[in-house]
């Protein structure tokens, strides 16, 4: 059999100042008139696919 690799995820150390330490807005948009969605930065991948799958979900 063949042997397979281990997938290791590796972080490296980045200075502090690269990037503002509280995340900040980065769109809102009006869903309706008592409804608004802000997305701010930093959000991880998959919850932004399932957000933006649950608000548009007759879109194909």
């Amino acid at each position: 059999m063949t042997k397979l690799q281990d997938v290791v995820q590796i972080k490296l150390d980045q200075p502090k100042s690269s990037k503002p330490t509280t995340p900040t807005k980065a769109f809102q948009m009006r869903l309706s008139e008592n409804k608004s969605l802000v997305v701010y930065n930093y959000v991880n991948g998959y919850i932004l696919d399932a957000l933006l799958k649950a608000v548009f979900n007759d879109v194909n």
